[in-house]
């Protein structure tokens, strides 16, 4: 098996949840040398509190060595008033308030649309990780990185962001909030088919003891641990 390449990322989502793990999870990232991408969260309806509360308790935190990039909730729902590529440039504004320059991007629920990603590099965005971080995934999607078709994100194409697909096997998304005994076997059989393995969690969940047993395993199979825009850049 190659030195598989790994990107972990953090939806950051706590000021809706109401519950937050950002110092566990900073704590386990120091100690064992791991940079994280954290995806700030940034919704229709409430676009600031989120970015607020982490300006106020957590980026001091952070260490500069980690990632800051941008998490999007879309509103499909009829009381939706901005458009889609609107609110991307929204999301980009207000991060930009906060001396915050997303390359990294989310968004919630698998919510990725083609004509999303001309409006992503419009605003400086290079890698995107929302497929396969929702429990439906389209069985053709690829597995390794790829640059989407502006027509249809799920498949190659000609756009210049690239897409790193979170490792989901049959529904069953590489995120950490969940039983490492789980988590292993959705990393074993991703990296049957890419050396290049995109995990995440969520700052509203008690992973920390999940991350650690995870960066373990992987640092035993000689893993490579790298921020979402690193790795893009490198391919």
């Amino acid at each position: 098996m190659p030195q598989p390449t790994v990107a972990i990322s953090v939806d950051c989502l706590c000021a809706a949840k109401g519950k937050s793990y950002v110092p566990e999870i900073v704590s386990v990232a120091e100690s064992q040398s791991i940079p994280l991408t954290w995806l700030l969260g940034v919704s229709e309806h409430d676009p600031v509190s989120n970015i607020k509360l982490y300006h106020n308790e957590y980026l001091h935190r952070i260490p500069a060595w980690h990632e800051l990039g941008l998490y999007l909730q879309f509103d499909a729902g009829i009381t939706n008033t901005v458009e889609r590529g609107d609110l991307v440039r929204i999301g980009k504004d207000i991060l930009k308030q906060f001396s915050i320059k997303p390359t990294a991007f989310r968004a919630a629920n698998g919510d990725l649309e083609g004509s999303d990603l001309l409006a992503l590099e419009d605003i400086g965005i290079l890698v995107d990780s929302t497929p396969g971080s929702c429990g439906s995934r389209v069985a053709s999607a690829p597995k390794s990185p790829y640059h989407p078709s502006y027509a249809n994100p799920h498949q190659q194409g000609d756009a210049k962001i690239w897409v790193v697909p979170v490792a989901n096997i049959e529904g069953a998304r590489g995120y950490l909030d969940q039983s490492f005994v789980k988590l292993k076997q959705i990393i074993e059989t991703h990296l049957a088919d890419s050396s290049v393995l995109s995990l995440a969690m969520c700052d509203c969940e008690d992973n920390a003891a999940v991350f650690v047993e995870t960066v373990g395993y992987l640092k035993k199979l000689g893993a490579r641990f790298v921020t979402l825009t690193q790795l893009a850049v490198e391919l």
